[in-house]
């Protein structure tokens, strides 16, 4: 194992639907929220052809709510999915980001009405042609899961969704006993041993993921996050590169690829990579921020290192890491009041 140095910032890693369990905090949020006045939305993600999009897909929910900020949710199989508890009559915001491949990032404004309904339609990726059949991978059309095994695994999404983690990692347990091959269900069991912090079965679980199928993307992007947390950022460099091979787009892949090489002191390739990432959304845009402030801050580039952490502290304002920037940049002559 390569001798890389740790970085000074914790990394805030939230995964994107096979890489991120903010869901499973903001579950108890919302409780907290549902009280009289709330509704329920159904609603559909459909391809830029007009076909829905069937897979299981993560998606942002963003309210004007301080208290909650933003959500992850899930679709089912066939790119559907239920937001209950919102406020009625108040403003929503929907965010699919971008596969790097068959769709843009598509963002939808709503307002949450009772029995509303929201259909989604995917914003085609600019100057870039659909993809042919064959881009879809070969194995998986050979080898599509086990009913059996399928069936546990949306019931595990499902409980993801509500909170329940213990229940949908049982679930996936067993998913992969019945469908040994299942690569989405070792990815999503890493997914939780990722939430609880546990990097190294983590790490287990996605490099038998990726025995099965070398080239699964999620797998790639989860392990190379995983090996970031590790502080093994050197060996983290190869999966995430490996992302953007496939997916040159795929800004998420480009946050944690910018960290690694950071931290592997490859300062001038890595701030390529994190300005990237300043279109992402959520904690992964709060990185590349945070990440790009360590770099300018290194390279004694302090004005920018400046504007990039107060960036990052306009996004993630209540961290212990922007407790530890708001002290830096006072030590600066930049004081910053916490919201």
């Amino acid at each position: 194992m390569p001798n890389v140095k740790r970085g000074k910032f914790p990394q805030l890693i939230f995964l994107k639907r096979h890489w991120c369990l903010i869901v499973l905090w903001v579950g108890s949020l919302l409780h907290i929220t549902l009280a009289q006045g709330t509704v329920s939305i159904h609603g559909q993600i459909f391809l830029p052809t007009g076909q829905p999009l069937q897979e299981i897909t993560r998606f942002m929910l963003a309210s004007e709510d301080a208290r909650i900020s933003f959500q992850y949710h899930y679709t089912d199989s066939q790119g559907r999915f239920i937001l209950r508890g919102l406020g009625a009559l108040k403003p929503y915001t929907i965010t699919i980001e971008s596969d790097g491949r068959r769709y843009g990032t598509t963002t939808v404004n709503f307002f949450a009405q009772h029995r509303g309904y929201v259909p989604i339609t995917l914003r085609p990726i600019e100057n870039k042609p659909e993809p042919p059949p064959e881009a879809v991978s070969a194995r998986r059309l050979a080898h599509p899961p086990a009913k059996k095994a399928l069936k546990l695994y949306q019931e595990a999404m499902q409980q993801i969704q509500e909170g329940n983690a213990k229940s949908a990692e049982e679930k996936l347990r067993r998913a992969i006993e019945v469908d040994p091959e299942f690569v989405d269900a070792y990815n999503e069991l890493a997914v939780l041993q990722m939430g609880k912090k546990e990097y190294a079965a983590a790490v287990t679980l996605l490099r038998q993921a990726l025995e099965k199928e070398p080239e699964a993307l999620h797998p790639l992007l989860n392990l190379g996050i995983s090996l970031n947390y590790l502080a093994q950022h050197q060996e983290a460099i190869k999966p995430l590169r490996h992302v953007l091979q496939q997916s040159p787009d795929f800004i998420v892949a480009h946050v944690h690829l910018g960290i690694a090489l950071l931290e592997t002191d490859q300062a001038t390739e890595a701030e390529s990579h994190l300005v990237r990432g300043k279109d992402a959304r959520g904690l992964e845009q709060a990185l590349a921020y945070l990440y790009l402030g360590k770099l300018y801050a290194q390279v004694g580039n302090v004005p920018e290192a400046v504007a990039a952490w107060k960036s990052y502290l306009q996004i993630d304002p209540n961290s212990p890491n922007a407790e530890r920037i708001r002290a830096l940049l006072a030590q600066l002559g930049h004081p910053v009041d916490k919201r």
